[in-house]
């Protein structure tokens, strides 16, 4: 089975998929350019309607930091300059896809962008990849949405993709996927909860056993689907939850780059044994994002 729905039954388990190596590389992008523009999800405004106002410095600050944290556990980073209106750009896990394959490649998968105003930011991820001499790959046109590492959260360790399906990407570019690579399994996830918008905002694998999820961001058949993905899944408390603790990132099952405003689930992480890593990314929460979106894994 390739392409799996929230309801179909799935057969298999990630231990019974094909093991890949994991990422030792992030792709950031610099902030110069950050601010919110336009109301793209439901963080981008205030409770009166406003859009948030960004500290530019401050941002700037924090997304050092974030550098200087991933730099610190030996992962290297590489960074795309800031370019004059393009405000998102920072924010590199959704204009690619990169798909750890069992032979050792990494295969890159364009994003569609949904909103017109990060368009641009395609081809400017295609520059970055075909200098590195990668396999880049185009989902079909009739695809019209599909928000690369957004929506698509690849399992530690496993050919096996956890795939978000809603307001920015349609089941029809993980098909695209799941044709073009029969031996990966694509699990499907509805996205229901409008704050939380692209998958990475509500599931975030810390090994191949366990995960931080979001409940109310799932149908309750996502939410299944996640405990057998992830049989020691732990479930995050909804105040968190708004802070982005379901966008953290652990790329090498110990050390968890989280929001540091999520002092709960940095508790619930220590007492399982693994390194929380707290960062302030308030100024970039304000754009619906933290330190997931922050970074594209290589």
């Amino acid at each position: 089975m390739a392409l799996a729905s929230p309801s179909d039954f799935w057969p298999r388990r990630a231990t019974d998929l094909p093991s890949v190596e994991p990422s030792r590389e992030v792709l950031l992008g610099h902030p110069g350019e950050f601010a919110v523009l336009e109301a793209q999800n439901a963080h981008m405004q205030t409770e009166k309607g406003v859009l948030q106002a960004v500290n530019p410095s401050r941002a700037l600050e924090q997304w050092q930091e974030l550098r200087r944290s991933y730099e610190s556990i030996n992962m290297r980073t590489y960074v795309l300059p800031s370019r004059q209106g393009l405000a998102d750009l920072c924010f590199t896990a959704n204009p690619s896809l990169v798909l750890a394959c069992p032979d050792g490649r990494r295969e890159v998968w364009l994003a569609k962008m949904r909103h017109t105003s990060r368009r641009p930011e395609v081809g400017i991820h295609e520059e970055f990849h075909r200098q590195r001499e990668s396999v880049i790959r185009i989902v079909p046109d009739e695809v019209l949405a599909f928000e690369g590492c957004g929506d698509g959260v690849q399992h530690p360790g496993r050919f096996l993709m956890h795939a978000g399906v809603g307001p920015r990407s349609e089941t029809s570019a993980w098909q695209a996927l799941a044709e073009a690579h029969p031996g990966l399994d694509v699990l499907l996830y509805e996205l229901v909860d409008p704050r939380f918008y692209h998958l990475d905002t509500a599931l975030a694998p810390l090994d191949e056993q366990t995960a931080l999820y979001v409940p109310e961001a799932f149908h309750p058949t996502g939410r299944a689907r996640v405990l057998e993905a992830f049989p020691q899944a732990i479930a995050l408390p909804l105040e968190e939850s708004l802070r982005f603790a379901g966008n953290a990132h652990c790329p090498d099952g110990q050390h968890v780059l989280i929001d540091s405003a999520c002092t709960v689930t940095c508790a619930l992480l220590s007492e399982r044994g693994y390194t929380p890593l707290p960062i302030d990314t308030s100024e970039f929460r304000k754009s619906g994002g933290s330190v997931f979106c922050l970074k594209l894994a290589l």
